[in-house]
């Protein structure tokens, strides 16, 4: 049988069609612009040209996170590698298994040129990198990544192929190169490692011995898919539960047990539960800096925690660990339902007054912030603003939530506390994926409703992608928080410096005349009763539609204490310099925020 020329690019899109690729994005132009046409055209798989290179991995991670799947960033440049950093540290953080290719220059001067190389940069934010010397090395190598990425802990994984190994041909029967796709590939699933019986049991009985005991549930639990075995499990034992950020919907919101979240948002109830449990269950979150880092003051000082990591290097990871199991998170949890199941460990009647307490501090704290977030302030609430886009939604309509403060209303008045209902990048806090997140989700899943949550500085990192989105026929809502500022930066500068701002003041800008002059839908919302009709209108528009809403600049939500309090941490406060007189408004939003900070910080129920 007659051969073929096979080029090492075109056997790259062989390969990761046969891995089950289903989107990819990069540039037309470049080494790699043939295999991204190759993936498209041959092997079905969707793709996207991305207008700023900032925003491909971006797109990349959306789609990832919401298919459980890897998704393939193809950078032909060294310009298009480094701008993919933001998006790369980001998967980095978040433990999302984006696959990275780049390619590795042949030309001389460009070999001359000092500094690390693209493996030596890309190293610190991956799981795995490594470089590909030789033509039938691709499949090997991709193979690998593969398994590096969805073994274990999950993680963005790299390939930095060199120049001439793309290019390179080789003369192949068409059976022949199937045989050495699916060789290389070899078998990618890897089965989930169960942790060990006696410390299984050991840290199941030591939680329901305790007086007061918690449940947390990370982004682990996401990532394993877990959330049916976690919700079960939580309402088998009757323990209080919450979820990180990553972790959101790992416990569901009708869960009897469920006493809020995630992390911080949770508001009382959260710091409340943290500040007194004598033991935690925490399963697949390494705790950071939006979950207090398992420190005091926020944390109790002498809890004792129980933790269920995949990976050993999240083990006592901030916190000390008196019990540490190593294991997935689904193989975990399903060993401890069977010890319930089994009787071996029962559930604690005594902890029933332990939750009526935090379900009670919680019943408290959300009817004061649902009775503040109403329309008859001078200026919008942004409070109003998230309760009406829950409100006007439809239900089941995927979030991507993307700011500073904005991200702190989200999550108080948006969220449904379901599996794959929202997205926020916790790890790092990345602004402007916004929009380039949705995109990726929007690939994988055409149908469902789909809405970005941002505020007005981070709409502008990647706006130019809605003409994108526009042109590959997308439709999703953004909503705009606009208070023409950084506002979570000029909220703690008013709090902690006598309102001396500095470089935290955007200007008053239009843009959803930004939005229609992108050939999309754009309307400027400044009164309260309009912010419902204009949702509705924008989602019925078609394509990307922006809704521009004006909100209080001054107004701020009373959780950023939580962060402020913890992230600051030496600042000293002149309660009198933060009134910040005359620039900061004085009403009875101050009190409750004042409540707040005492309530979570002294332990008090000020109400």
């Amino acid at each position: 049988m007659a051969g073929m020329d096979v080029e090492g690019r075109e056997l790259l899109a062989r390969a990761l069609g046969k891995a089950g690729l289903r989107f990819a994005v990069g540039r037309e132009d470049g080494v790699l612009g043939k295999t991204l046409r190759l993936l498209r055209e041959r092997e079905g798989v969707k793709t996207i040209t991305p207008l700023g290179d900032i925003a491909g991995a971006f797109m990349a991670y959306g789609n990832t996170y919401y298919q459980h799947y890897p998704a393939a960033v193809l950078c032909s440049t060294p310009a298009e590698t480094v701008n993919a950093f933001t998006g790369l540290g980001t998967a980095w953080a978040d433990k999302i298994p984006l696959l990275m290719v780049t390619v590795r220059s042949s030309r001389r001067l460009e070999m001359r040129l000092p500094g690390g190389t693209q493996g030596e940069s890309y190293s610190a934010f991956t799981k795995w990198s490594s470089r590909v010397l030789g033509w039938e090395d691709i499949p090997l190598a991709l193979g690998q990544a593969l398994r590096e990425a969805l073994n274990g802990c999950h993680g963005p994984v790299h390939l930095d192929i060199d120049e001439r190994v793309l290019l390179e041909s080789r003369d192949m029967a068409e059976g022949e190169l199937e045989a050495l796709v699916e060789k290389g590939l070899g078998p990618l699933e890897v089965k989930a490692v169960e942790g060990d019986p006696e410390l299984v049991e050991k840290g199941l009985k030591l939680l329901m011995e305790s007086e007061r005991p918690l449940i947390v549930s990370g982004g682990g639990v996401i990532h394993a898919q877990a959330w049916e075995e976690m919700d079960r499990l939580v309402r088998m034992l009757g323990v209080p539960a919450t979820t990180t950020v990553a972790g959101e919907g790992g416990v569901l919101g009708d869960n009897p047990y469920y006493i809020g979240g995630p992390s911080y948002v949770g508001g009382e109830a959260f710091h409340r539960a943290i500040k007194r449990a004598d033991c935690a269950l925490v399963v697949g979150a390494a705790l950071g800096g939006l979950e207090g880092f398992g420190q005091p003051p926020f944390w109790n000082p002498d809890i004792r925690f129980v933790q269920v990591d995949v990976d050993p290097v999240n083990m006592c990871l901030n916190i000390p660990v008196e019990v540490s199991i190593l294991g997935d998170a689904r193989a975990v949890l399903n060993q401890m339902i069977r010890l319930v199941e089994e009787g071996a460990v029962k559930p604690n009647p005594s902890h029933t007054g332990w939750l009526d307490h935090l379900q009670e501090v919680r019943r408290r704290w959300r009817a004061r912030i649902e009775g503040e977030a109403h329309g008859n302030w001078p200026l919008i609430h942004q409070g109003f603003l998230a309760r009406t886009i829950r409100e006007t939604v439809p239900p089941g309509t995927f979030l991507v939530i993307d700011g500073g403060n904005t991200t702190l209303w989200a999550g108080m008045f948006c969220m449904e506390h379901k599996p794959k209902s929202a997205l926020f990048p916790a790890g790092m806090g990345t602004l402007g994926c916004g929009i380039p997140v949705a995109m990726g989700i929007r690939a994988a899943d055409p149908l469902r409703p789909l809405a970005v949550i941002q505020g007005d500085g981070s709409f502008l990192y990647n706006v130019q992608e809605l003409e994108n989105a526009r042109r590959l026929g997308m439709d999703f809502l953004v909503v705009i928080f606009n208070d023409g500022c950084w506002n979570m930066i000029k909220g703690a500068q008013d709090l902690f410096f006598g309102s001396r701002r500095v470089g935290s003041i955007l200007g008053d800008i239009d843009y959803a005349a930004v939005a229609r002059g992108l050939g999309c839908y754009g309307r400027r919302v400044s009164r309260a009763s309009d912010i419902a009709p204009a949702l509705r209108e924008a989602m019925q528009a078609g394509g990307p539609a922006v809704v521009d809403v004006l909100v209080d600049p001054d107004c701020f939500p009373e959780t950023l204490a939580s962060f402020a309090l913890g992230e600051f941490e030496g600042v000293r406060v002149n309660p009198l310099r933060a009134l910040g007189i005359p620039k900061m408004k004085i009403d009875w939003r101050l009190v409750n925020r004042a409540k707040y900070a005492v309530n979570i910080m002294f332990d008090r129920d000020l109400r």
